[in-house]
Parts: C-alpha cells; structure tokens; sequence
C-alpha cells in the first residue's frame, strides 16, 4: 500500500510518498523504545533496522528519534508521526480482516461477446465448456458491435481482427474454414468432370452491406460469381437457412454447413476462404481466476476441435 502524506516540520511542509513498510518501521521502533526491539517485531535485523529508519528521516526532512541511553525517544516531529502511524496501522488492520469478503466477492460472472457464427459455435459444445468452467457463470452475447471494454460491459471477445488498444489483448485461437455450398438440386449432375468452375453461372446468396461484418467472404463471392446476386442477408444464419430452401449457393463456415441433409459442399474439402480467430479481453482482467478460467476454457475448446479436423471436413484448421 502506497499514501500520500503531509507532514509538517519548523513551518515548512514536506509531502512523502511513502509506503507502509516505512511508516510500519517507525511505529514498532516508537512502541517498542529500542532498535533491537522493533527489530525484532519486524523480523528484521538490528542494524538493517537502523539503516532504514535512517533513510526514513532523510526522506522525511525530520529527526524522529533521539538515541539516549534509556532507548529511542521520539523528537517533536516523531510525535506528530505517531498518530498519523496509528491510523495507518488502523487502516492496514482493516484492509486484513477485509480480505475473506473480498476474495469473496471476486467476479464470477463472466460475459463473452460473439457474432452469431460464434454463439453457434460455442453453443454447439456447451457441455465441454461447462465441464472446463466450474463454477463460473457465463452469459453469451450475440452481436456484430464491437463492445466497449473500457465500460466493462463485457469482459470477453471473441472476434477477427486484433484489436487496436494497449489495454486490450488478444490470444489466437485458430481460423474457421468457408465452403461454397447448395441444396442438392442446384448440384450438377455427376457422370461428367464437374469443377468449381462449372457453378460460376448459378444463383448465389449474397451479403447485404448494412454493417458488414463479413469482407472477404463478400469479396469471394463477388470475384466467383459471373452475375449478381438476387438475395442478400446481413447474418450467416440467415445465409444458411436461404441456401437450404434451394434458392442459390452459398459461402458458408464448414462447421455450421456441415453434415446438413439439405447441403452439399461443392468445392471440395480444401477452405475457400478462412478468418482468424482471436479472444480479446481487457489486460486488467487477466488478474481474475473466472477471466482465466474462460479464456483457457474457451481456448481449450478451439485446441480440442482443430485436433478432430481431417482433410476430408474442414471444421477448424490449425493458427
């Protein structure tokens, strides 16, 4: 603990930055009336005690004590101090019988703000992120904003692109894969060579360009396809559910699209196009057990499905 203390001496006025090591110094040398005493309380020893209550005065300006052969006796300025030391030791106790609630009140609650491809990520594996978690509490937020995390109205990110605050950092967690993909009537018919070529001309879902959060998928999209697209939806979602009605091709995460009765990917097991993963959270956080916990929860979970990838579904690929 760190004070700021005003301290007056012969009509002047000395400010200290001190801490409490230094004030706790001169109170058990005033209580005690001896160095090897006060020494002794500190569990320090005698001529170390010396040499810092030396340096003490020298910060101070003041002489606090006189040496006589009965032991320490406190000069005036040294009385003027001994309240001040006392309330610091009130203050200091306080803070001790204190530490059982605040360890207490240590947050358990930890918020986690996604778009909706990584809520629905994350809620498909539920069940081995509460098994990391414990006993932390975890609210899933779904949104295309970036949150303020200065306001602290959340404490997790997880998102593609690195953040551009030093109070914020960032850990890589992998990279999620797109295929193009199409209800099976929009499939070409085999018993000739098929290449991904061949489906330039069909119908295609786009991305509308409100609040686009997706640009190098529209990029994609937009440098494949021969002629515009008629639909366009501002969430993969949305993009999922119109490419299973037939209406047009879409370019969509493998782990979403994958193993669908409605879809087939059509371009192959190699990704299309593939986005960085990264978990953002603010550096003071990090002191927290629940933020920690999270982060290697979370962290753990993206580790334990790129380790499931093979070349013929693409889910996750290796950062």
């Amino acid at each position: 603990m760190h004070f700021w203390y005003l301290f007056m001496h012969t009509h002047c006025v000395y400010y200290a930055h001190m801490n409490w090591s230094d004030i706790q110094l001169f109170e058990a040398a005033a209580s005690n009336g001896s160095l090897s005493a006060g020494a002794r309380a500190l569990g320090i020893s005698q001529p170390q005690m010396s040499r810092r209550l030396k340096e003490l005065e020298d910060k101070l300006g003041a002489r606090l004590f006189d040496r006589t052969p009965q032991g320490l006796r406190p000069t005036a300025a040294g009385q003027r101090l001994i309240p001040l030391a006392e309330q610091m030791r009130g203050t200091a106790d306080a803070i001790e019988r204190a530490k059982p609630d605040l360890a207490a009140t240590e947050l358990t609650v930890v918020r986690v703000s996604v778009d909706e491809i990584r809520e629905k990520f994350l809620t498909a594996h539920l069940h081995a992120l509460i098994a990391e978690l414990g006993e932390v509490e975890l609210e899933v937020c779904s949104g295309h904003l970036h949150p303020d995390h200065a306001s602290r109205k959340t404490e997790i990110q997880i998102r593609s692109c690195l953040p551009d605050s030093e109070s914020l950092v960032a850990k890589r967690l992998g990279r999620t894969a797109y295929g193009l993909y199409g209800h099976p009537d929009l499939v070409l018919p085999p018993g000739r060579s098929v290449s991904l070529d061949d489906y330039r001309s069909h119908p295609w879902i786009g991305i509308a360009p409100d609040h686009l959060w997706y640009p190098e998928q529209k990029r994609w999209l937009e440098g494949f396809f021969s002629r515009p697209s008629q639909w366009r939806f501002n969430t993969m979602t949305g993009i999922l559910n119109a490419a299973r009605s037939g209406i047009g091709l879409a370019l969509l995460p493998c782990f979403m699209a994958e193993g669908r009765q409605e879809l087939v990917r059509i371009s192959g097991p190699a990704a299309l196009v593939e986005t960085v993963e990264y978990l953002v959270v603010h550096r003071d956080l990090l002191r927290e057990n629940a933020i920690r916990r999270t982060v290697n929860a979370i962290a753990t979970l993206y580790r334990r499905e790129i380790s499931k990838t093979d070349g013929a579904v693409v889910r996750l690929s290796v950062a």
